[in-house]
C-alpha cells in the first residue's frame, strides 16, 4: 500500500530541531477553570471551545519520514489538469474523475468511491474566484469562506462503517461485503504560496486517550460521531509552508484493521505572522472510502 512506502534514508532529522512557527488553534475546553481565551464554537458543534498558542513545526525536511500508520498523514506530489476551472460544479466532476482512479492506485484498493455530501469542499477564504450557492441551497460541493480553525478528527471509530453504508444508500451504491474500509481525506492548496491560513496536522502519535472528546457533529446533511481535541503541552504539531497546487495531503479519518487508532488531529491556523504579505488561501479537500475485497 502506498501509505507504507517511504523512500530509504539513512540520516534521520532531529524534529526537535526543526524551525517551528506559533499559531492559536481552537481546542475542547478540558476543565471549567482551563487557563485559556473562551472561543466561539462553529454551529457544528456544541461543545465549550478554547484557545491555545501552539508551537507548529516545519516538517517540509521530514515529508519522506511521514507515515498515513504512525503519523496519519502525508504529503505526496500529484499533478492535476483541471485546477484552473472556475465552476465549482464542473470542477468537482473533473477533479473526482482524476482523483479516484489515483486514490484507488495508491492504496493498491479494490475499488474507490467519492464521499457524496460534504465529500468535495472549496475553502476560499478572503478570495473571490468561486461563486458560492445560497446558504440553504443543497449541491454536491461546498465553497466555503473560512477555514476550520479548531482541532478535530472529522470521524469517530464508530462513524467510519456507518457513514459509509449511509452514503452508499444515498448514492444508489450497492453494498458490498469487503475485508477492509478506509476513509481518506485529501488537501491541496490552489493558490500561490505562502499560505496565510495552511492547514496543521498533530502527529497521531503523539495523542493520548485523554485528549480526545467523542462527540456530535451536525453538517453537510449528516450527523455523526466525531473528535473534539482538547490541548495537551505533549503534542506535536507540523505544516509544510510554500505548498504548490502539485502537492496533496492525504490523511485517514478511519481504518477498519486499525479500528481504534487514534487519527491525526487538524485544524487551520493563522500564518501572517510569518508570512505577512500572503495572499488569501484557496484549496481543495475531497473524501473517499477505499475498500477491500
Amino acid at each position: 500500500m502506498g501509505s507504507s512506502t517511504r523512500p530509504f534514508s539513512t540520516v534521520l532529522v532531529d524534529r526537535g530541531q526543526l524551525e517551528c512557527v506559533h499559531g492559536k488553534i481552537g481546542f475542547a475546553r478540558r476543565a471549567p477553570d482551563e487557563n485559556a481565551p473562551t472561543r466561539i464554537s462553529p454551529r457544528e458543534y456544541d461543545y465549550p471551545m478554547v484557545d491555545h498558542e501552539v508551537t507548529i513545526r516545519n516538517a517540509r525536511p521530514i515529508v519522506n519520514e511521514l507515515s498515513l500508520d504512525r503519523e496519519g498523514f502525508a504529503l505526496v506530489k500529484h499533478k492535476m489538469s483541471c485546477l484552473n476551472e472556475r465552476n465549482p460544479e464542473i470542477l468537482r466532476r473533473k477533479y473526482l474523475e482524476e482523483m479516484v482512479p489515483f486514490v484507488k492506485d495508491y492504496f493498491k484498493a479494490s475499488w474507490v468511491t467519492p464521499m457524496d455530501l460534504g465529500g468535495f469542499t472549496i475553502r476560499s477564504i478572503g478570495g473571490k474566484s468561486f461563486d458560492r450557492p445560497a446558504e440553504r441551497q443543497v449541491t454536491k460541493y461546498t465553497v466555503r469562506g473560512h477555514g476550520a480553525g479548531y482541532a478535530h478528527i472529522d470521524y469517530a471509530p464508530v462513524a467510519g462503517p456507518m457513514i459509509a453504508a449511509h452514503d452508499s444508500q444515498l448514492q444508489g451504491i450497492e453494498i458490498r461485503s469487503y475485508s477492509r474500509l478506509i476513509l481518506i481525506q485529501t488537501w491541496r492548496a490552489i493558490s500561490p504560496p505562502p499560505q496565510d491560513l495552511p492547514l496543521a496536522f498533530c502527529d497521531g502519535s503523539s495523542l493520548s486517550e485523554t485528549d480526545l472528546l467523542d462527540m456530535c457533529f451536525r453538517g453537510y446533511g449528516v450527523t455523526h460521531r466525531s473528535w473534539g481535541l482538547h490541548y495537551s503541552p505533549s503534542q506535536r504539531w507540523y505544516y509544510v509552508p510554500d505548498l504548490v497546487p502539485d502537492e496533496l495531503y492525504l490523511f485517514k479519518g478511519y481504518d477498519s484493521d486499525m479500528h481504534y487508532h487514534r487519527w491525526s488531529a487538524h485544524s487551520a491556523f493563522d500564518n501572517r505572522g510569518a508570512y505577512p504579505d500572503a495572499k488569501p488561501r484557496e484549496s481543495i479537500e475531497t473524501r473517499f472510502y477505499v475498500y477491500y475485497e
